[in-house]
């Protein structure tokens, strides 16, 4: 497989990494789903070109993917590509460039090309490389619960025999 994710990442616990491990095949075997199968075999070429692009945006993204060279036609598309092109894919997408093919459209070489003329684009974008870098907020606001003694002050104007009459 030319993609190589965990070229340098630190190493986890060994019960961490199996639990990752484990989690990152579900993933990938969803998403590996999405994509149909080829009308015929992927090029190698296309294939190489497509893993090259993607470790290049996943450069930006503080991951060394370690991509290599695809020796063979290809199949079907490797779980751990499919994951990362889902990835870029909702990244360029927050990011307000979509990419010109969904994963479930992709039927051949000539989606490949696209996507990875697409990716390449976004991976020289230095607004792109800006927006990754960015923090992402909270999505829940920061919320102070009331003090004890409001607390009570509420529940007791709270009249509950005048509300039984």
């Amino acid at each position: 497989m030319p993609l190589d994710y965990g070229a340098s990442a630190p190493p986890l616990p060994p019960e961490f990494a199996d639990l990752a491990e484990q989690e990152d095949a579900v993933v990938g075997e969803t998403l590996t789903a999405v994509v149909p199968p080829p009308e015929k075999p992927y090029n190698k070429r296309v294939m190489t070109a497509l893993a090259t692009a993607i470790a290049e945006v996943a450069s930006l993204m503080g991951l060394d993917l370690g991509a290599g060279e695809y020796v063979g036609s290809v199949e079907a598309m490797d779980p751990e590509m499919v994951r990362f092109l889902a990835m870029i894919s909702a990244a360029a997408d927050e990011y307000g460039q979509p990419m010109p093919v969904k994963l479930e459209d992709i039927k051949g070489d000539r989606e490949l090309t696209a996507l990875t003329a697409a990716i390449k684009r976004l991976a020289a974008d230095a607004d792109f490389q800006a927006f990754l870098d960015e923090e992402i907020p909270d999505a829940e606001p920061d919320t102070e619960l009331p003090d004890e003694d409001e607390m009570t002050e509420e529940a007791e104007e709270f009249d509950f025999a005048a509300r039984m009459r």
